[in-house]
């Protein structure tokens, strides 16, 4: 296995009036072609990206974001992802679709047209989402942002896609009704029971994510993603302890090393959990899956890298090792937030990984 150098190579630096569909297109094509995807997989993925840009896709770059997108620390409207399981990678991407001028209203408005591009040229199913759709219109300035989509890729197969609501689109003080009510039209009110012992509400535990495979089959996901803030690796161990394939001690070894300390974790993000539902049984959840947000706790993405090499096989190493590599654009002691958070759940027999991963369009933090 070959040491893996620190220090990233020398890569071109972003150019202020390329747009931002031909830069994200090129760090996709770099993070395939690093962990081994073939020219006509590279391609999906590439098409893809393309006709989610929309109207911002053809805008310059620039010298900073034209509106504060919460996908990405540097408000970047999208932001890459590697998940594995058993060496095996899959390559996702998560952006906002946003309208001109950009606000929350005219995002919103934009995001609904995608969905129906997205119906018509890839054949996704809208049924659920609709069901869903007026109980999500963001009305709240809180809210931040109102419909985000993501899609998954693996080699050989076609692209799969999801949405992500807000539960704050009425106000955070209307989160927990506002999530109960969405999984009452779902068919799934009993999944609320098992996010109710989920939640620490003296705490301060809340739902942040509605998540919706846009899909028909009845193994479709529902996932509500819940975030725990200065929770202990204990506490986090009781919600995973809700996924059916749950192994005792792993989310605490997981946390710890991440983390490389014991106590309450404090950072400027809190760790979250998503609890993942479908219809066929709703009173417990397929998978929980635990999300780390490492940049608030590594000094820079070397030490990142350093904190997760030991919970992945050797060639799960190799592909984060070869995907950091070719997105770095800077020396990985320089900074932190190049990779952003780590998560993993068991499902299936096998452990999956997935690692989110900053395109740093406009800055990366500081070590």
């Amino acid at each position: 296995m070959r040491v893996w150098n620190e220090r990233a190579p020398a890569v071109s630096t972003p150019i202020p009036w390329q747009s931002l569909r031909s830069f994200g297109s090129e760090r996709l094509d770099a993070l395939c072609h690093a962990v081994g995807f073939g020219a006509e997989d590279t391609r999906t993925v590439r098409r893809t990206f393309e006709l989610m840009c929309g109207a911002w896709g053809q805008r310059p770059l620039g010298d900073k974001p034209a509106w504060r997108s919460d996908i990405t620390d540097d408000h970047t409207p999208f932001e890459l992802s590697l998940a594995m399981e058993a060496g095996q990678p899959e390559v996702r991407f998560l952006l906002e679709a946003q309208g001109q001028p950009t606000t929350l209203r005219s995002s919103w408005e934009a995001a609904l047209a995608l969905n129906e591009r997205l119906r018509h040229e890839l054949g996704v199913s809208l049924e659920r989402f609709e069901q869903v759709k007026a109980l999500f219109e963001p009305v709240d300035a809180r809210a931040r942002f109102g419909l985000w989509h993501a899609v998954c890729v693996v080699p050989g197969g076609a692209p799969a896609l999801k949405v992500y609501l807000n539960p704050f689109a009425r106000g955070p003080e209307g989160a927990e009704a506002l999530v109960r009510q969405a999984l009452e039209r779902l068919g799934c009110a009993e999944a609320w029971h098992v996010l109710t012992r989920a939640m620490r509400r003296e705490s301060g535990d809340r739902p942040v994510y509605f998540s919706l495979d846009l899909s028909s089959h009845r193994a479709a996901r529902i996932k509500v993603y819940l975030a725990h803030p200065e929770a202990l690796a204990e506490e986090l161990e009781d919600v995973m302890a809700l996924a059916p394939e749950y192994v005792p001690g792993e989310a605490r070894d997981f946390c710890q090393r991440l983390r490389g300390a014991t106590g309450r974790f404090t950072g400027a993000r809190p760790t979250l959990t998503c609890l993942s539902f479908t219809s066929d049984a709703p009173g417990r959840p397929s998978s929980v899956t635990l999300h780390f947000p490492i940049r608030c706790y590594a000094d820079h993405d070397a030490d990142a890298l350093r904190r997760i090499r030991p919970l992945l096989d050797p060639e799960s190493r190799g592909l984060l090792e070869r995907a950091v590599g070719a997105l770095a654009r800077r020396p990985l002691e320089d900074g932190v937030g190049l990779i952003q958070w780590v998560s993993f759940r068991r499902q299936g027999g096998g452990r999956r990984a997935t690692f989110y991963l900053a395109t740093e369009a406009y800055s990366g933090a500081q070590p």
